[in-house]
């Protein structure tokens, strides 16, 4: 359990450290992995949601900037 600890506040630090494009665009990308593999899962065809979706996580993340420590 202390391994998966360090490792998860690891990759913690190191995508806080990324700038707000960046991390942006991993969050966006992230969202559009995860709704495409959920729509895999889903009967129906559909490819539109997962790209809409990454794309309004990215423009979301880039405009409100969650990582500003001020």
């Amino acid at each position: 359990m202390g391994t998966l600890r360090e490792m998860y506040r690891h990759l913690d630090d190191r995508v806080r450290q990324l700038s707000r494009v960046s991390y942006a665009l991993l969050v966006g990308f992230v969202s559009a992995v995860g709704v495409f593999a959920v729509r895999l899962l889903l009967p129906g065809d559909g490819s539109f949601g997962p790209v809409a979706m990454g794309v309004t996580m990215t423009v979301v993340y880039y405009a409100f900037d969650p990582n500003n420590e001020t």
